[in-house]
């Protein structure tokens, strides 16, 4: 198989809290909206089994709500806090991504890991990053000073005709 893109990409605390930044300014207001919607949901039924007597179910609601909120607000402290303790983190671990035509091979010194490109849901281009999201919360990120084989704007034009209708580029 031919590579026709190589990327290597180091990544370090800076780089995680770019992609944080960039995370949280495109889904967070998003997050924020369901959180508020769902607690204006869970209270406004704990009004109404207030209404009409119903004392136990919304004892239960309003736990639940308060639980909700908890969660809501420290799961994502949580996870940040994780990732910043990964070896990919903590050691700067550089990750080697080659692209060849049906798949993506994603090395680094101790593990090779092969994504097809269906499996990438969305992909996000800024003045210095691509990030090649695999589900909602995790992304693959690819400087774009980083390339070996080929360049940015080629492999811009390679993973739109591979992913086509879920590129969105945000430079200046």
């Amino acid at each position: 198989m031919k590579v026709l893109f190589k990327n290597r990409t180091r990544y370090t605390k800076e780089v995680y809290d770019i992609f944080l930044q960039f995370h949280n300014k495109k889904y967070g207001s998003s997050y924020i909206f369901y959180t508020a919607f769902v607690t204006l949901l869970i209270f406004f039924c704990f009004g109404m089994n207030l209404k009409y007597h119903n004392y136990s179910i919304a004892i239960l609601l309003f736990v639940a709500m308060i639980i909700f909120l908890y969660w809501r607000f420290t799961h994502p402290k949580e996870e940040v806090k994780k990732e910043l303790k990964t070896d990919a983190i903590v050691q700067e671990k550089e990750f080697q991504f080659r692209f060849f035509e049906k798949a993506i091979e994603i090395l680094d010194k101790a593990n090779v890991s092969r994504v097809r490109y269906f499996k990438i849901k969305h992909i996000y281009e800024t003045d210095d990053y691509f990030y090649l999201y695999i589900d909602k919360n995790h992304a693959f990120l690819l400087e774009k000073n980083g390339f070996v084989i080929g360049n940015s704007s080629d492999f811009k034009v390679f993973i739109k005709h591979k992913c086509p209708f879920r590129f969105k580029s945000y430079c200046d």
